[in-house]
Parts: structure tokens; sequence; C-alpha cells
């Protein structure tokens, strides 16, 4: 056993006996112990001595202390119970201690999981997931080691917000601990717009379920990549294996949810709704759930405001060209209805593709779908003069 800090053990002797430490990394020690008082089995995690003095180090150890404590309700998520540092300024947290071993373990163990048992760890993640991103907390680090297994209970329980981002109410990032360019987590684990420093959103962390679903069906990665470079460049320019070739008692269904997952650009994924939906075999039912978890989406991207705006510069354009008729050439008043049709449409394509806040990339579809509606403009508005 690792033996705790001296001021730890100081502040928490009198109420906890240190059993033994549960694992050990760069940032930080899990201990398990028993309270004296009730006598059960709490984790105990600190910030290691060589970490405690740097100050982001202890911003992000509390707030990560402060993400899962507001989620602690949820069976699904590792519960914490308190915060707290000690007088050497070794920050902890006291948590829920989870009887079993982390996915990745069980991985190395066993193989790739059942196909009944991956859509159940896979519907508690995405289950933890709804509930984090409700109250505007992104992972941003899903992945095997993040996820433990309750023996006791069989459910999986996502674990680690050490890197969690946490979103203001409209949907951008609202705090950031890292520097430019600089990466938390493993090449293997990190999404497309990470690696080229965009915006962090919910849909990040389906993009980190899509690779942690890979895995568990496959026992691999949704790439055939090895070294960190293979991994950075599979993110950015590959499309993922066909999950089918590996697992052929994948319904296509399921297949279809996790290659959606890694699309490149953010605004092509699924919503956590849309994985849950699916996962409980609900994507060709419930027609009317559907229909609202669409028109949400669009609302989220604010597609009907840009859209009635739009339009009410149409009509405005409209009725400009009826007030000056006499004074315009004769089909003006067509070609304004026509451009302002083709506007709204327009409109409608730029909403889906760049309503959400932040910075966005315009993806070859978008500019395919405005030169359709563009070509479509220029023959109405011909067949219109020319009739």
């Amino acid at each position: 056993m690792i033996t705790p800090p001296d001021d730890l053990t100081a502040a928490l002797g009198g109420d906890y006996e240190f059993v033994r430490t549960l694992g050990s990394g760069n940032a930080a020690t899990v201990y398990l112990a028993k309270d004296r008082a009730l006598g059960v089995l709490v984790a105990i995690k600190a910030l290691n001595p060589s970490r405690s003095q740097e100050e982001t180090a202890r911003k992000r150890f509390e707030r990560e202390a402060r993400s899962a404590a507001s989620l602690a309700d949820h069976p699904n998520i590792v519960a914490v119970s308190r915060f707290g540092v000690a007088e050497g300024r070794t920050p902890y947290v006291i948590m829920q201690y989870v009887k079993g071993r982390t996915m990745e373990e069980r991985l190395k163990a066993e193989g790739r999981l059942p196909m009944a048992e991956a859509r159940r760890v896979l519907a508690d993640v995405a289950s933890a997931l709804s509930v984090a991103h409700e109250k505007g907390i992104v992972h941003r680090d899903v992945r095997l080691g993040n996820v433990l297994w309750d023996e006791e209970k069989e459910r999986a329980l996502l674990t680690d917000f050490g890197i969690a981002a946490v979103m203001d109410p409209s949907g951008m990032q609202a705090s950031r601990l890292t520097s430019t360019g600089q990466m938390l987590a493993d090449p293997k684990y990190q999404t497309p717009e990470q690696l080229q420093d965009h915006a962090v959103t919910q849909l990040s962390d389906v993009y980190l379920f899509g690779v942690l679903g890979y895995e568990l069906l496959t026992g691999e990665g949704p790439y055939d990549a090895r070294s960190n470079t293979e991994w950075i460049n599979a993110h950015l320019r590959m499309d993922p294996r066909d999950l089918r070739a590996f697992r052929p008692d994948a319904d296509p269904a399921l297949a279809d949810l996790l290659r959606r997952c890694l699309a490149r650009e953010p605004q092509h994924r699924p919503s956590v709704k849309d994985i849950i939906r699916v996962l409980k075999g609900d994507e060709g039912a419930g027609g009317a759930s559907a229909a609202v978890d669409d028109l949400e989406e669009l609302v989220r991207r604010r597609v009907p405001q840009i859209v009635i705006i739009t339009a009410g510069a149409g009509i405005t354009l409209i009725g400009l060209a009826d007030a000056l008729e006499e004074m315009l050439p004769p089909d003006a008043k067509l070609l304004a209805v026509i451009f302002a049709v083709a506007a709204v449409l327009a409109s409608g394509v730029v909403g889906w593709f760049h309503g959400e806040k932040g910075k966005q990339r315009a993806p070859t579809v978008e500019w395919a779908l405005l030169g359709l509606v563009a070509a479509a403009w220029l023959i109405v508005s011909w067949f219109a003069v020319a009739r």
C-alpha cells in the first residue's frame, strides 16, 4: 500500500481507517477506507503531493469533485459525498466505493463483451451522460478506464470528471483549465474538435461514446491505429471500420448509431437522447418522441429563428417590390418572391450547420445543398423571365 500523505491521515484518520491502495496515477491516488462510525467502505481520492502545490491541478481536482457531487443521485455516476483540503494543502474527495473493475480491466481479462451486456453498459453510460449534459457538464474523457463495473448490482458507473468542461447556459464552455493546444487525454480518446482546438460541446462526449462502443463490442478501437500520430490522423481523416465485420451479431441500428457518433463534424452526430432511444430499441417506433427530439434539435441550432428572420426580410422585399411596381420591370415582384423563397431555403441550411454558437466549419454537404438552392433559384428565375 502507498502510504497516504501525513496531512491526509491526520485530517481523516479519526473518522476513516485506511485499508489499502486501490489505484495510483500521475495526478492522484485512490485509497480504500472504512468509515469507523458506519462500518462501510468508501474510496478516498487524494491529489498526489507532487501535484498538490500546482494551482491548476488543485482547481481541476476541485472541479471534478463539484461536478460529480452535483450528479450524486444518479445510479450510473460514482457519487462524491465530501470534498476537503488537508492542512498540508492535499485536496481529497470521499467517494462511493464500487466493488468491481474498470471496463478496461474487464476487457483485458475477458475480451470483448457479449452483445447484450455491451448494450447494457452503453445504455448506463448514455444515461449518465444525459444527466451530466442536462446540468451543463461535459465529461471530455469518456473511455474504458473511467467506466466502473459494479459486480454486486451489475451496472456500469461513469467516474473521473477531472477534465470535465462546465458549460454556460448558451452551451459554450464557461471555464477552461488548459492552455491552447494542450492535450490532457490519451490521443486515442481525443475528438477531432479537441485536436484542432475548437469548442468542446456535449457532442464531444458523443464521439468518445462511439469509441467506447467499438472497444466494448470488438475489443479494439474504431480505427486501425497504433501510435499516437496514427490515432491523431485517424480522428481527423479516417472513417471508422465496419462494426459488423467484427461483430456480425450487432444489429444494423446499433452499428449505424456508433458510426454516426464518430462523425468528424459534431453537428452530424446523434444527441444522447437519440442514443438512448436506439439502445432501448425504440428507433423505429416512438415517432412522437423522435419528433419532439428533432424539434428540440432544430431549436437548439436556432433554425426556426434564422428562417423566421429571413422570411421577414423576404416579405419586406416583396412588399417593397409591390409598392414600387410601376417603377420596376414587369417581372420584378415575381423575381422577388422567387428570391425570397430561395433565401428561406438557404437560411434553413445555414442555420442547421451554423446555428449553434461558437466556431463551426462548413462541411462539403452544406456547400452542395447551398449550390442546389442557388441553381434552382437561377433556373426558376430564368423561366419566370423567359415565359
